[in-house]
């Protein structure tokens, strides 16, 4: 089970943290030390309540940088990045879920080479 994490820089520099869905929150003068608190917190909270789900959903926000500027809703995946160049993009959005692989053709067969 995966519990999404907010980390908010307050005006004071303190670090607040807490769990979308989850009564679980802790602050901090430090990110490092506000992450290790919401961890040790939301561990203690699991133990009393193991069968707790969060009820939030997490998805990203993405403004792009082209033409018309729109906001698009994205999945957290988008967080990581793809880092794939344009070429291989068009190729994947062509042949569906296979990726920027060539498609297969049913029936077609390759000879090895003889030497």
């Amino acid at each position: 089970m995966l519990y999404p994490i907010v980390l908010e820089t307050e005006d004071d520099g303190a670090v607040s943290a807490y769990v979308p869905g989850l009564p679980v929150y802790a602050a901090a003068d430090s990110h490092a030390k506000a992450e290790r608190a919401i961890r040790a917190l939301l561990e203690a909270y699991l133990q009393e309540h193991p069968s707790t789900k969060p009820g939030a959903r997490v998805r990203v926000a993405r403004r792009s940088d082209g033409g018309a500027r729109r906001v698009e809703i994205v999945g957290v995946a988008a967080l990581v990045g793809a880092k794939r160049t344009a070429a291989k993009a068009k190729a994947a959005r062509a042949n569906g879920r296979l990726g920027g692989r060539p498609r297969k053709v049913v029936g077609a067969t390759t000879t090895p080479k003889k030497a």
